[in-house]
């Protein structure tokens, strides 16, 4: 390791991209303009006292006195495929931008850990390649990840700290990013010398709250005990992401310690032995959105939130599915017992502009971008409200704080039921998009939405039941649905007779020697 100056000064960069593989038939490969690119000042301006890793990155530096220095960091929204020349672009952007800072004491990476390129299956691991031919074999690199992502070998031998979040909703980002940064000072003053370990299992990744009680949650406190134990620097685990037709789209346990790869190596299989002799509490359920609409007017008080997980935009669905609303329509509630949040319809949104607030309009909602979304839903409806569709995330939410630009939004009351239509797709993540139009969540019996967990940090503490359903979608419950034509080996629960191998302990990369 070099001899660290007492200032220490690292550079931040990163392309941050959850790739859902399937969506790329219906919306197109991801293309530049659907990243936030921001460099220099602009960073601490878009993340600064904001719950991301790189929020957590400037609070740390500020209070230790580090300095930052920042090149690239781009960030889409999840969807499909990234075209190979946008990447290109923005890997030129991020590697021009770290050559210019050098040199430096460290890097910190702002990844996600489902990156897919056309032609590259692991972003991730591709750019840190590139990141260390650059900066050489002596400058430590430190990322933080979504725990929605797939660890690879390339990602294990190219960074030196891996660091995925722990929490789902991600209400850790911003706490995992202050840890980096206090690794990455103690790793580039000699007083630390991580060394990784992997432990890939045969399992499919899953979706799946790590709210106490649920298995996740027990993986996680394993971790955690295992992280005190001497030598051990960290143990956290990816829990895949299922929606890319991949060679290896699995959960895998990560384990780094300070100078030990046998106990790194330990320790990750015996986190990961916890999870294969518990699979089956992994194995998804699927609720029907017309039983989770029964099952929430049975509930005697208090407000019910129904999450579409199978159409969340958060996970690369277009957010235009029908089921759940139908479900809701089909029920015939009163006004004003439940509201829908949201829909993405930009053709909508527009023709209730064009009509203005009190005309009644006849729609035909949804449905449009895909075959899994469900027939469009043809019916009269009132435009109730019109806005920019511009709002701030609430304190509480995983993302507070964050601002959000949906376009031209409406509330259209159709049926009886209040439906929130915007132009841009985006997951629920709290009441602040009902709001913005006019509606107290408070005074509703029903809240429907779509997102898998993430709105659970939002909306836990107004809620007195929630119900998760799922139909036919590109974000669904039911992972084993989906074509996969390029697995490395068998997957449970694809296969029930999967035979696991343990893993062979690696070989350290010479670099770390």
């Amino acid at each position: 390791m070099h001899n660290a100056p007492a200032t220490l000064r690292f550079v931040v960069a990163g392309i941050c991209h959850e790739t859902n593989t399937y969506a790329t038939e219906f919306t197109g490969h991801t293309q530049l303009s659907g990243f936030r690119c921001v460099s220099g000042d602009e960073v601490e301006a878009e993340y600064a006292g904001t719950n991301r890793s790189v929020g957590g990155y400037i609070e740390a530096a500020t209070a230790s006195g580090i300095e930052l220095v920042y090149s690239t960091v781009a960030f889409a929204w999840p969807s499909g495929t990234i075209d190979a020349s946008v990447y290109e672009h923005l890997k030129r952007s991020v590697l021009t931008g770290i050559n210019n800072a050098l040199p430096v004491d460290g890097v910190l990476m702002a990844p996600h850990g489902a990156g897919v390129v056309e032609g590259i299956d692991d972003l991730e691991g591709d750019l840190l390649a590139a990141v260390r031919e650059l900066v050489g074999d002596e400058v430590p690199i430190a990322s933080v990840y979504d725990l929605h992502g797939q660890m690879t070998e390339q990602m294990r031998v190219f960074g030196d700290l891996t660091l995925p979040c722990r929490l789902y909703p991600h209400t850790d980002l911003l706490q995992r990013g202050v840890e980096a940064v206090e690794l990455l000072a103690q790793t580039a003053r000699g007083v630390i010398r991580p060394v990784t370990a992997i432990h890939q299992l045969p399992m499919l990744g899953i979706v799946m709250s790590t709210d106490s009680g649920l298995p996740a949650a027990d993986v996680n406190d394993l971790c955690a005990r295992i992280g005190e134990r001497p030598g051990v620097i960290d143990c956290s685990w990816f829990h895949g992401f299922p929606y890319a037709d991949i060679p290896a789209p699995c959960l895998t346990v990560v384990c780094t310690t300070d100078g030990d790869l046998d106990l790194a190596q330990r320790c990750a299989d015996e986190v990961a032995d916890w999870i294969w002799a518990n699979r089956e509490a992994f194995r998804p359920k699927v609720l029907a959105p017309e039983e989770g609409v029964r099952q929430a007017l049975a509930v005697e008080s208090g407000l019910v939130v129904i999450n579409e997980s199978s159409d969340n935009p958060g996970g690369g669905a277009p957010g235009d599915a029908t089921h759940l609303l139908r479900a809701l329509l089909h029920a015939q509630l009163p006004p004003e017992t439940a509201c829908f949040v949201a829909i993405h319809d930009p053709d909508v949104a527009q023709q209730a502009e064009r009509a203005g607030v009190g005309a009644t309009i006849e729609v035909e909602l949804g449905g449009k971008l895909g075959k899994m979304q469900g027939a469009p839903i043809v019916a009269q409806a009132y435009v109730k409200a019109i806005t920019d569709g511009r709002f701030t995330s609430l304190p509480g939410s995983m993302l507070e704080g964050l601002q959000f630009d949906l376009g031209t939004s409406c509330r259209l009351i159709i049926e009886g039921v209040d439906v929130i239509v915007i132009s841009r797709p985006t997951q629920t993540f709290d009441h602040a998009m009902l709001l913005l139009h006019g509606i107290d969540v408070t005074c509703r019996k029903i809240v429907a939405l779509k997102s898998s967990n993430h709105f659970r940090a939002g909306f836990q503490a107004l809620a007195s039941a929630i119900i998760t359903v799922d139909s036919p979608g590109l974000s669904s419950a039911d992972v084993a649905s989906f074509p996969r034509s390029r697995l490395a080996q068998h997957l449970w629960p694809l296969h029930e007779d999967v035979v696991r191998v343990r893993s062979e302990q690696v070989a350290e990369p010479a670099r770390d020697a």
